[in-house]
């Protein structure tokens, strides 16, 4: 029996709720479980040199759902709306860092893919205004309540027969300027940047804006078994190799 792949989760703290406390929804565990993945908890407090020693026994990186990035990160002072976790943000970009030098798979998942986004160079929108579509829905999240529009070329798009995808939404921020290693591959029918991933056809790093964990009822545990696949071909690169990937300074 070949090895199950590992995946690192990072954690945030229970914000604003129990700041003494990580979080981090049981049904990402799940999910990787049934895709046949081992997955591994990584907390804030991580020197670089620890992030590169949790990073050589992994496979592949899940960025999960969570509060969101500091707006420095993109050159912004924070809207009134904005709520932070620097901790997170810091051991997120070293990570994310760490993962692209080693060309790691890569999912990022709500404010995984906003994270990612702004690690790779790119920006958000701070608050989306009331408009035609709910982004932060009222619903449980394993109720869809809009479209998406998906490229059907896309890593994501190969995965769906259709290319119109029902989905959940719990945001108030999304994707703006898009980083530079990255495409958008989906979007809400309002125009608001869904799902994004590598330009790099040999490098896999999917972010979706919406909780696909939730949705496995309606099809999308395709994304999570690509996603450990991936992970379970994954030769890294060995640390102290040549770094790839540097974050604009802020």
């Amino acid at each position: 029996m070949s090895k199950r792949p590992t995946i690192a989760l990072t954690l945030g703290r229970d914000l604003p709720d129990n700041p003494n406390d990580y979080r981090i929804a049981e049904a990402y565990n799940s999910a990787l479980l049934d895709a046949g993945a081992v997955p591994v908890a990584i907390a804030p407090g991580l020197d670089h040199t620890a992030v590169q020693s949790v990073l050589d026994m992994v496979d592949g990186l899940l960025l999960p759902g969570g509060i969101d990035p500091h707006p420095r990160l993109f050159g912004e002072t924070p809207h009134p709306t904005t709520n932070i976790d620097e901790e997170l943000d810091e051991l997120e970009i070293m990570v994310i860092a760490e993962a692209m030098r080693r060309r790691m798979p890569i999912l990022g998942i709500c404010r995984g893919s906003q994270i990612l986004n702004v690690a790779l160079g790119g920006s958000l929108i701070q608050h989306l205004e009331p408009g035609p579509i709910q982004h932060k829905q009222e619903a449980q999240l394993d109720i869809t309540t809009h479209d998406l529009n998906l490229d059907p070329e896309s890593r994501l798009g190969r995965l769906h027969p259709q290319t119109k995808l029902r989905i959940n939404s719990l945001h108030h921020q999304a994707i703006g300027r898009v980083g530079p290693p990255l495409r958008v591959v989906g979007r809400s029918e309002d125009g608001v940047i869904e799902a994004i991933e590598s330009i790099d056809a040999s490098h896999w790093i999917v972010g979706v804006q919406y909780h696909p964990e939730w949705l496995r009822a309606d099809g999308h545990d395709p994304l999570f078994e690509e996603f450990v696949a991936r992970a379970q071909t994954h030769e890294s690169v060995p640390a102290g190799g040549n770094n790839c990937f540097a974050r604009p300074a802020d």
